[in-house]
């Protein structure tokens, strides 16, 4: 019999889902499971499986064609009197390099996942192999660094008004990024043209006043939007990105979507890192870079006195922006954070 295949929901991203390459060609035969094609979204490229043993009668879709979940991408002869339909559970994460290679919970992404694993110890210690996820982000960012010419201001802010606000808030603790996220977010009120993109040598408006928080996990780099926080206490911001956060770490698929932002935060603070500068992550055209809060020598009233300081670095794309815009626009995400 003969059994359509449709393009599963990879519950990922809410953008076009292009074909990157088909592993099987017409005529060869599969098996339940193997994967058939690699596809690509704008957060990570992975295998799409078969959902029948037989043959690959005619692939739907060619290379480089832009596919949404439910178009058919292949026609599967099969002797199989019915075929169950492919839905491909949360995400699971990783397990370490010496785990079990037989096919574990998580559906494909896990399988993705335990490829990448498996690969990396039969290669040899030469060779360590990415994840999906980890080489798409690559992909992009390395675009972002070759065509948006990037510059960086850096400036330092007094932390002092950061830290009585988490201390008032006791027991609560509120992230250091609900801060940095709530001063971006004003900021850009006052200076849109830092939301703005650089498409086709015009510059495109962005459509969310939401801003994104960089945030690692196990080794995988994800962004989660914040919902407009110029508008929201630090603590109603606090208690959103942990929610955010949450969620992503236990695997679920919503929680994974890629969403658009109008700037991008990232957060080194946790770590001794004082400064640093980061890449901008596209279609966006400036991101902040967050060092460690740090007790600080300066000059206050004729004298020395210790305060706690942060340094932030931010890079912007100079198509979109020039200097002096974007120098005015650190000045105000500082004149926020110091005006708690």
């Amino acid at each position: 019999m003969e059994i359509e295949f449709k393009m599963p929901d990879l519950a990922t991203t809410d953008s076009e889902i292009k074909v990157i390459r088909w592993l099987v060609a017409p005529g060869e035969a599969i098996k339940r499971g193997q994967a058939l094609l690699e596809v690509e979204t704008d957060k990570a490229m992975m295998e799409v499986e078969s959902i029948a043993t037989g043959t690959l009668k005619a692939a739907s879709v060619k290379v480089g064609d832009g596919i949404v979940a439910g178009q058919l991408i292949a026609v599967i002869e099969s002797d199989a009197i019915a075929a169950k339909p492919a839905t491909p559970p949360a995400p699971a994460a990783p397990g370490p390099a010496s785990a079990p290679t037989h096919l574990p919970a998580g559906g494909m992404f896990a399988k993705n996942r335990a490829a990448s694993a498996k690969a990396a110890v039969e290669s040899g210690p030469a060779k360590l192999a990415l994840t999906a996820t980890q080489r798409t982000v690559g992909r992009r960012l390395q675009e972002s660094k070759q065509n948006a010419p990037h510059f960086y201001l850096q400036a330092s802010a007094n932390a002092e008004p950061m830290l009585r606000a988490r201390t008032a808030a006791a027991p609560a603790k509120i992230a250091w990024d609900a801060f940095f996220a709530q001063a971006v977010g004003r900021a850009l009120k006052k200076f849109n043209r830092m939301a703005c993109r650089f498409e086709a040598d015009h510059l495109v408006p962005a459509t969310t006043a939401d801003v994104g928080v960089a945030v690692d996990h196990e080794g995988e780099l994800y962004v989660v939007a914040l919902a407009d926080p110029s508008a929201k206490s630090a603590a109603e911001i606090s208690q959103e990105l942990r929610g955010k956060v949450e969620r992503l770490r236990a695997g679920d698929p919503e929680a994974r979507k890629l969403r658009s932002a109008a700037m991008t935060v990232t957060n080194l603070g946790a770590t001794r890192v004082e400064a640093f500068t980061a890449i901008i992550s596209p279609p966006e055209a400036a991101i902040l870079a967050i060092g460690r809060v740090a007790p600080t020598a300066i000059v206050e009233a004729g004298g020395i006195v210790a305060q706690n300081r942060v340094t932030l670095t931010l890079s912007a794309d100079h198509r979109v922006v020039n200097g002096k815009y974007a120098a005015d626009f650190l000045t105000e995400i500082i004149r926020e954070l110091e005006s708690l």
